[in-house]
């Protein structure tokens, strides 16, 4: 219950940053938000030894909050009180680099320092951003690991050309600042690093032997995960959340329930989460890799003598059955008609309809999931024993250092093969969501082929009901796009919150959309007709683009095709000032579009789905937006057919509960382009006639903010 002291302690605090902050004004979203988000966390039992868990759902809140509702404020300010009063660490995952960026060196340390509550701010990293000093150190000595320690021969077959005198410098400065303190060992704070370079000097968990190694104390990583156990607050992205979900949780991150989480851009969350929980596997590939385990039995077994002799027995004989199985299913799929590269589809994919497969998967993935699990375990043991052995024999040091690296390489690869296997293999129940299967033929180099196994979920929601709602002491979860057709129901049904008693919250928007700008939807050919629409919007853009002034234009394509076909059609005065998405980076473009602007020129971005969110072009730099084409996705993807196909069983319409959504948060987050502060002005051009003419397209329309609509030319009401 949030009792009157916190929220006192709250109401002091946001006085204090007022003061701080130039030109702060406060704003009834921010307020609302902030009550919201302490109200919310505050049903977390306060920390004691005999506290119970929180009632799963009642400490998760769903808040919408568009451009200018100030929601960094809103959830930072509450989420680090309410932390501190509860014992718990604030976890903010977002999912882009400016957003982290400007919590931790901005915005979290400003609201921090103001509010008097002086938490330590940290941005949480993956294991492998950071340098692996152990493997520098035998890079410098032997260059053959530059290729030896990524095993690329196992993964995705031949390795490309390296150019070794440009590694050895590359490395050896990067060595020699390392130990001279100019360097922390962050990727990220270090330009020109190239992934051939770093793929060879960085580790994974499983190929880390973490205080055995000679470098464990100066470890790069290690200094960071030790700052992350002392931090306060942490910033990650979700990419790290959900991994260390996967894993668990408390692998990197603290554990579900010391958190507080606050997801922002978490519209994005479902297909991320549909993404981490996917897995897949060569056929190929991990047979050579069985190969090498079973050769590598006998080195293990003369390392750690007569007491491991039956592990590694079993190993080499374990390793070879996996060999010869995998074996089996490569000429097995071999064999398969549908598999067979051609000219006109070099990359052929089976998928199985409704995830029902064939009897002779059964056999053979049940040995393959079974082998690579006691493989797995096999392989720990040793892994265990190594470690103890090693400083104890400095004559075979070096022996133990580089059997760890194998046995940890190999001992990833099982576990990858087998989590494949065991989603593979599933039989959802019959009310539950099914489960992706397909196998794709790869080719590489030198014309060799080999298979992928591929399973992912559907939905994520159960994933995310038993790593995380069921487990964190609370989470926020916020965007500017959280409903859809205007209101919460897919986005909790897609994340498996349905389920709970959640509270969901629409924050007011600062905006005045209804005087501050236009959705205008001119009366146009149908997409359909690729040539009469397209040579439409193009008469369009050329009349819109003569008039222009010194000012901003956006104009969003779904198409490749179409925007290049469009941006070759304009009068070459006109195109030269056009800045096509592909012709230069997305930074640089926006750069040189504004720079236009400034001084005084008409400039227009043509782009695709990346300019859809994260671009923000307030005032002059955009007062035009146009959408060429209702964004529904093309459903291409054997997760989207598998899910389709699932809801046509149930009675119910793919095109409706997936297509829709889907393409009316991706037209929420185009139109989100324009009005970007409370002065900013202009229109939305949608020249997709749906949008107006189709009960779907009303029911999109009616979900946008509240702008003033023309339809086919008169101002009408959705």
């Amino acid at each position: 219950m949030l009792t009157e002291d916190t929220k006192q302690e709250i109401r002091d605090k946001l006085a204090a940053i007022s003061k701080v902050i130039p030109g702060f004004r406060s704003r009834s979203a921010q307020r609302v938000m902030i009550a919201e988000v302490a109200k919310t966390l505050a049903r977390c039992p306060d920390p004691s030894p005999n506290a119970g868990k929180p009632v799963p759902g009642q400490t998760v809140l769903v808040v919408q909050g568009g451009t200018g509702t100030g929601k960094s404020l809103g959830y930072g300010l509450a989420g680090m009180v309410m932390a501190k009063r509860k014992g718990k660490k604030l976890v903010i995952s977002s999912s882009t680099i400016a957003l982290q960026e400007q919590l931790t060196t901005r915005d979290l340390p400003l609201f921090s320092q103001a509010a008097g509550l002086n938490v330590s701010i940290e941005l949480a990293k993956g294991r492998t951003r950071y340098v692996c000093q152990y493997k520098l150190n035998q890079a410098i000595g032997d260059m053959q690991q530059i290729t030896m320690f990524d095993h690329k021969e196992e993964r995705a077959g031949a390795a490309g050309d390296v150019d070794s005198d440009s590694i050895r410098k590359d490395i050896e400065a990067m060595a020699k600042d390392l130990a001279e303190g100019r360097w922390n060992g962050d990727r990220d704070t270090r330009e020109a690093v190239t992934d051939e370079v770093w793929k060879s000097i960085t580790t994974d968990r499983h190929g880390c032997i973490n205080r055995a190694c000679p470098s464990y104390k100066s470890c790069a990583q290690m200094a960071a995960r030790k700052r992350l156990r002392d931090a306060s607050v942490i910033v990650a992205n979700h990419d790290l959340l959900l991994a260390d979900l996967a894993m668990g949780g408390g692998k990197i991150l603290p554990s579900p329930e010391e958190c507080f989480y606050v997801i922002d851009e978490a519209h994005g969350l479902p297909e991320k989460a549909v993404s981490i929980f996917a897995s897949g596997h060569f056929i190929n590939a991990d047979r050579r890799s069985a190969e090498k385990l079973a050769n590598l039995a006998a080195a293990l077994q003369e390392a750690l003598g007569t007491t491991y002799e039956p592990t590694c027995e079993r190993i080499h004989d374990e390793a070879d059955r996996l060999r010869s199985d995998l074996t089996d299913a490569y000429g097995f799929l071999s064999s398969l008609a549908q598999l067979r590269p051609t000219t006109e589809c070099p990359r052929p994919t089976l998928e199985f309809e409704d995830s029902c497969l064939p009897e002779e998967f059964f056999e053979i993935g049940e040995n393959i999931k079974n082998l690579t699990n006691s493989l797995a375990g096999l392989l720990d043991e040793c892994q265990g024993a190594l470690n103890d052995r090693l400083g104890t024999d400095r004559s075979k040091q070096a022996l133990f250092e580089k059997l760890l690296a194998d046995v940890g390489f190999q001992l990833g690869r099982m576990e990858e093969v087998n989590t494949t296997w065991t989603l593979f293999l599933e039989e959802p129940g019959e009310n539950a969501p099914p489960v992706a299967k397909w196998i794709e033929t790869v080719s590489f180099k030198k014309n060799s082929v080999d298979y992928q196994i591929n399973a992912s979920p559907v939905f994520a929601g159960g994933y995310l009901r038993n790593l995380l709602w069921e487990k964190a002491a609370g989470v926020v979860l916020t965007s500017a796009t959280m409903t859809t057709l205007g209101n919460f129901d897919d986005f909790l049904r897609r994340t498996g919150l349905a389920s709970y008693d959640v509270s969901c919250v629409d924050l007011p928007s600062p905006f005045d959309y209804a005087t501050q700008g236009l959705i205008d939807i001119p009366k146009m050919p149908s997409p359909k007709n690729y040539e009469a629409h397209t040579k439409a919007v193009a008469d369009r853009l050329i009349a819109d683009m003569t008039k222009q002034g010194p000012e901003g234009m956006l104009v969003l394509f779904t198409s490749r095709r179409q925007m290049e076909d469009i941006a070759g059609r304009l009068p070459k005065e006109l195109r030269a000032r056009v800045l096509v998405q592909g012709e230069q980076s997305k930074a640089a473009i926006i750069s040189a579009h504004c720079a236009a602007v400034d001084a005084g020129k008409a400039s227009t971005i043509f782009g695709l789905a990346s300019f859809t969110e994260g671009v923000d072009l307030p005032s002059s730099y955009c007062t035009q937006v146009v959408i060429t084409k209702l964004p529904f996705a093309v459903p291409d993807s054997p997760v989207l057919r598998t899910l389709s196909s699932w809801i046509e069983r149930r009675g119910g319409n793919p095109f409706m509960e997936i297509s829709v959504p889907d393409a009316a948060r991706k037209l929420e987050q185009s139109v989100g382009r324009l009005i970007r502060t409370e002065t900013d002005h202009g229109q939305v051009v949608v020249t997709d006639p749906r949008l107006w003419e189709s009960r779907f397209g009303r029911a999109m329309l009616r979900g946008l903010p509240p702008f003033r609509v023309m339809a086919m030319g008169k101002e009408v009401r959705p």
